[in-house]
């Protein structure tokens, strides 16, 4: 475990400090400060070797070393913990302890995110598509003998199935994409299958049904068959033909997306304040999540949702971690409704990620996929003006030599202008991760100056191909630039 001086792994303001108390007095200014410490430790965590069960300090040191009050510190625990990646122990011997982050709070918090962007069925679709080709390629080099054994299995269990559930359909797919052994698309396939299953299944008479459960057993069949072959092209192929399908019949019977809570994980196992947390978020989204709104006062939250104050607290701490909600003291405060922030999501997604040793590869292999389709996007939808502005990131990245995230900012403008809110917040996590993994100043001259003018080189030109509206060549520059990313990456 990295150990920090004094100070040293803190950016927060020292005249900030919030002054010791209960939460009874906490404030505003408090929570915030409690946010931004776990960001900083979150950070710490990732940088470390991630030793589970490791102390990282006890409660004095980490005061000492992040220069906050107890209040402030233990706030942010809390929020360590519901990401799962701390655990606390209290008193002799024990501290701040490094823990497993969760997979499902993470998911969570990226659906809720992309259920604000309204994304629609065929976003979703969309990026699944996009995601799942790459991992059925993947899964048939990578997969071992027992994965192709529990395939096969799940298979005949599809075959046997008599009702349509959209948790049953989902089970294949993550057990293809973790067969794949990429982390990421582990984790993006759980949040696309879980978002789907808003729209799943639609009211269709009992042949309907049967039709439904028949074509979606067959192409498992299919696709897992490819996958035990070793044969990656037929799985890319009959995995995208599976997809196209599902998709046109979502889109032909669909009705209004059900509730959000009926795609979550089960809530039995959290703790209360992450129970009323996740009711909260639920009800924002029900309500088209008004910003500016005032859901409620303390008192009257406390008592809508029967818990006690502390509880109601903890629930808003991560609220506010979320860039959900926050809470505005006063007469004529309450809870009020916010515009989330995606650096939350991430930070916490970048995390678990790096506690699953994903390695450069995973990430390339998802970036290629993810922004070739983001690239095809841009060609047709992009304005003179759009074009302008991405000319204007490459000017700019040149005169800097391409130093630092600014190399990032033609990448994360083609993720947003494709107008996929899931293709967006996905590569925003991977040229994060990417960056991670970047090792920066280590490399040496004149090295360093030719990476810098191959990307600036890259860069023009995949801007030109947009510009003549060609979508093949910038397929293909997006393509072979990302390809000449592994070699320079940890």
């Amino acid at each position: 475990m990295t150990t920090h001086p004094r100070g040293a792994a803190s950016t927060l303001p020292h005249d900030s400090r919030a002054a010791v108390g209960t939460p009874e007095h906490e404030s505003l200014p408090d929570r915030k400060l409690a946010s931004r410490l776990a960001s900083q430790i979150m950070s710490d965590l990732q940088a470390s070797q991630w030793a589970v069960g490791t102390v990282i300090g006890s409660e004095a040191e980490l005061l000492e070393r992040y220069e906050v009050s107890r209040a402030v510190l233990r706030e942010a625990e809390r929020l360590l913990e519901h990401f799962g990646a701390t655990t606390t122990k209290r008193g002799p011997g024990g501290g701040l302890i490094v823990a497993e982050p969760s997979t499902g709070a993470v998911v969570q918090a990226v659906m809720v995110y992309l259920t604000y962007t309204d994304v629609s069925l065929g976003d979703l679709m969309a990026a699944r598509t996009c995601i799942e080709r790459t991992v059925a390629r993947a899964a048939t080099l990578h997969a071992t003998e027992e994965q192709v054994n529990a395939l096969r299995q799940r298979v005949h269990t599809d075959k046997a199935r008599h009702e349509l559930d959209a948790n049953d359909h989902h089970v294949l797919h993550t057990m293809i994409a973790a067969a794949a052994n990429n982390p990421a698309a582990e984790l993006f396939i759980d949040v696309l299958g879980r978002l789907t299953a808003r729209w799943s299944y639609p009211l269709v008479d009992a042949s309907g049904r049967s039709e439904a459960l028949e074509a979606s057993a067959r192409a498992h069949e299919l696709l897992v068959d490819a996958i035990t072959s070793g044969n990656s092209a037929m799985a890319e192929r009959r995995m995208n033909a599976h997809l196209t399908a599902l998709g046109d019949w979502l889109g032909s019977n669909r009705q209004s997306p059900r509730s959000l809570e009926g795609v979550l994980e089960p809530a039995d196992d959290l703790k209360l304040g992450t129970k009323v947390a996740r009711l909260i978020m639920v009800d924002i989204v029900e309500r088209g999540w008004p910003i500016g709104e005032i859901l409620g006062s303390e008192s009257r939250l406390i008592e809508q949702y029967g818990v006690s104050r502390a509880a109601l607290r903890e629930a808003v701490r991560l609220l506010e971690y979320l860039r959900v909600a926050t809470m505005k003291p006063g007469p004529r405060g309450g809870l009020i409704v916010t515009e989330p922030s995606v650096e939350p999501i991430i930070e916490a997604a970048s995390v678990f990620l790096e506690y699953r040793h994903i390695e450069a590869r995973h990430l390339i292999d998802l970036r290629i996929g993810l922004e070739s389709d983001a690239i095809a996007l841009v060609v047709e939808r992009a304005t003179d003006a759009d074009i302008h502005g991405l000319r204007t990131l490459t000017a700019d990245a040149t005169r800097v030599h391409y130093e630092g995230s600014v190399a990032d900012d033609l990448h994360l403008r083609i993720a947003d202008l494709s107008g996929n809110p899931a293709i967006a917040l996905f590569l925003r996590v991977l040229v994060h991760l990417t960056r991670l993994h970047a090792p920066g100043s280590s490399i040496p001259e004149p090295r360093r100056s030719a990476i810098h003018a191959e990307s600036g080189h890259a860069h023009d030109g995949i801007v030109d191909a947009i510009a003549a509206r060609d979508v093949a060549l910038a397929r293909r520059r997006m393509m072979k630039h990302l390809e000449l990313m592994p070699p320079v990456l940890r």
